[in-house]
């Protein structure tokens, strides 16, 4: 509670502070961009330069800031978790882990890439990326891209893409929000855009609380876990984050850091484990861009990244034992980009260096060193180089692109793209997509050595290849983008069992396909209606196998409404999932529904805008299978555990 009642008062203070301020300062609308112009935007998550959702070489999901706002998203996974084919689970030791078109996560979220503002973050540790990094408030657009990726983008970019747009606007503004809530949520934050002549300067700071309410932890046979008689468990964080980018002309500086503490169930779960402590994460990213039109044509962006990372978390319940771990990437990249009549040509080079800062059990208390558990770990340097050629004939599009690797570990890959799409008329278009993937494995799947799990320094990386067909339709307030696809999935990584008295390895699985079917609608009228509606299929043929597709809803569906009413609004959202097999009995058919009351407010020169939410109406569990231990007594765990929650958000713009 005490956290609470400081960010309370934090943003009361930004509050009066920008009462004071008003004077000379211009407003905006905070919601001003119709569904016609969304289309329009410029989607730079699948190539260089950028291109509109129907021209793009790729499938991409756009979630805009309008619906951010109407639905009153409170975090990114949240958003995320409406876009058809995506998901966001939880593992017994992370939170946030983002899955796209079914294929599982192990104990890491190392198979979706995270960018922000196009600039690739995650930690060479676990390969992790981080959704933390970004509060909601913060962000313009989010664009997600399903499927393979790995020629625009590499290694990690397996399953998806998830590009996260800052609010970087035009005109000088200041932007901010509180939070609070039922039960022991809190939340602030404000942001702010200046500009003079050629400088461009965006800055933000954000803080959150949530203190879960605490429940009963049990087995699927009804018994707590590891004969302790009652684990009183609560899902709490506490998350803040920064950003401050600044442009000049050609030249551009971007950081980003972060530090989030999440409490996580322990390592079995059980008490004696660390469940119920918290999970300490933090790290900084850090970005210069060179950009330059050197003729009309022809446009260089050079890039050069540092990203650390840091996490701290108990193994024991009087912290004794925890484990302490860092990393960092250095990466720099340059992108050609050249386009004569019909013929646009891209061409990038791209180097990365991933560094272990050691992965060690340490005595919480004393600080003394237990082991280190990354055994003759090495430096990873990767180099890369990929092209992309593409055509235009009349209302054909034709692209194809190769992505050459070199990993030190691994040798040489080759991924490749060939995709085509034929505009039918402005309202129409038709892609067909081929492309491949793959994922070098991470320094814990290959170096790490406990007596609980070891690493294999002879496994392959993953590979994956997809077929897939859409067809998109846009009018002035109506979307439609349908698509399927097939896909072939070798050398999985997952970890596994070997026997009761050895550890556990990571081992390569062979091959498997799924297949699947995506459905994106989108009606925008505010002076009618506004809705989504998105709908996902998936299947596999692992079921009696490789343990992936058996653990994934056979059917996903997510809605939303909104309504205007003059300077009222109200809007619905939820989800529905279809039953799943969980590791020990089925879990059955689940629904979760949200909804939301609005006033938008104008004092003198600031807009404000006030929402009360009711979260989870439905106060269900949301359960999602324990897919990775598999032990006897765990069949479920809960992504909802806090129950219905009550909401009041305000938020303010001059």
């Amino acid at each position: 509670m005490k956290r609470f009642y400081i960010y309370l008062i934090f943003f009361f203070n930004i509050t009066i502070f920008t009462n004071a301020q008003v004077i000379n300062l211009s407003s905006q609308d905070l919601v001003s961009m119709s569904l016609e112009e969304l289309m329009n935007i410029k989607v730079s998550v699948s190539s260089v330069l950028g291109e509109e959702i129907f021209d793009t070489p790729s499938s991409v999901t756009i979630i805009d800031r309008s619906s951010i706002e109407k639905y009153n998203y409170s975090t990114v996974a949240e958003a995320l978790q409406t876009v058809p084919g995506f998901e966001v689970l939880q593992t017994i030791i992370d939170r946030n882990v983002s899955t796209a078109r079914g294929i599982l996560q192990n104990f890491y979220a190392n198979k979706v890439l995270i960018l922000i503002d196009n600039i690739a973050t995650w930690q060479p540790i676990y390969g992790e990326g981080y959704l933390e990094r970004i509060s909601i408030n913060d962000v313009e657009r989010i664009e997600v891209l399903k499927g393979p990726a790995s020629v625009r983008y590499g290694s990690n970019a397996y399953t998806g893409v998830v590009n996260i747009i800052l609010r970087k606007d035009k005109k000088n503004s200041v932007k901010g929000f509180g939070t609070v809530g039922i039960s022991n949520i809190a939340s602030a934050g404000i942001s702010a855009n200046y500009s003079l002549k050629d400088i461009k300067l965006f800055t933000s700071f954000n803080m959150e609380s949530n203190e879960g309410e605490l429940y009963s932890l049990k087995s699927a046979e009804g018994r707590e876990f590891y004969d302790e008689k009652t684990y009183m468990y609560s899902n709490s964080t506490d998350l803040k984050n920064f950003n401050f980018i600044a442009d000049y002309v050609n030249h551009s500086i971007h950081f980003n850091w972060f530090h989030y503490q999440h409490s996580f169930r322990g390592a079995h779960p059980s008490y004696i484990s660390g469940g119920g402590q918290m999970v300490d994460n933090h790290g900084f990213l850090f970005n210069y861009k060179y950009n330059k039109k050197i003729l009309d044509n022809f446009d260089v962006i050079g890039k050069v990244t540092y990203d650390y990372f840091k996490r701290e978390f108990p193994l024991s319940i009087d912290k004794t034992n925890l484990v302490r771990l860092s990393g960092n990437r250095i990466n720099s990249e340059v992108d050609f980009n050249y386009m004569l009549n019909n013929l646009n040509f891209e061409f990038g080079l791209d180097g990365d260096l991933r560094r272990s800062g050691g992965h060690e059990t340490r005595n919480g208390v004393t600080d003394k060193l237990i082991s280190s558990n990354l055994k003759n770990d090495e430096n990873i340097f990767e180099w890369s180089a990929f092209t992309r050629l593409r055509y235009n004939y009349k209302n054909l599009s034709v692209l194809a692109g190769e992505r050459y690797t070199n990993n030190k570990n691994f040798g040489d890959n080759v991924s490749a793209i060939i995709s085509g799409v034929y505009s039918i008329n402005y309202m129409h278009s038709l892609k067909l997509i081929y492309a491949e993937s793959f994922r070098v494995p991470t320094m814990f799947e290959l170096y790490f050595e406990h007596p609980t799990v070891v690493g294999n320094k002879n496994l392959e990386p993953e590979t994956s290849t997809s077929y897939e067909a859409a067809y998109l339709f846009g009018s002035s307030n109506f979307f439609i983008q349908v698509l399927g696809y097939y896909a072939s999935y070798e050398n999985l990584i997952q970890r596994v069992a070997i026997s009761s008295n050895q550890p556990n390895e990571y081992r390569n699985f062979s091959s498997f396909d799924g297949y699947g079917a995506e459905v994106e609608i989108k009606y925008d009228d505010p002076k009618v209606i506004s809705g989504y509606l998105n709908y996902n299929y998936l299947a596999g043929d692992d079921e009696a196998e490789e343990n992936n597709y058996r653990f994934v809803p056979d059917h996903t569906l997510s809605f939303g409404l909104s309504k205007n009413i003059k300077t009222l609004f109200i809007s619905v959202n939820g989800k529905v999932i279809s039953k799943v097999e969980g590791h020990l009995n089925k879990i059955d058919p689940q629904v979760e529904l949200n909804l939301n009351l609005g006033y938008n407010q104008s004092l003198g020169k600031i807009k404000m805008r006030h929402i009360f939410s009711v979260k989870n109406i439905t106060n269900n569990k949301m359960y999602i299978p324990e897919y990775i231990r598999q032990t006897p007594n765990i069949n479920q765990l809960e992504t909802a555990d806090i129950g219905t929650s009550f909401i009041y958000s305000m938020f303010f713009e001059f």
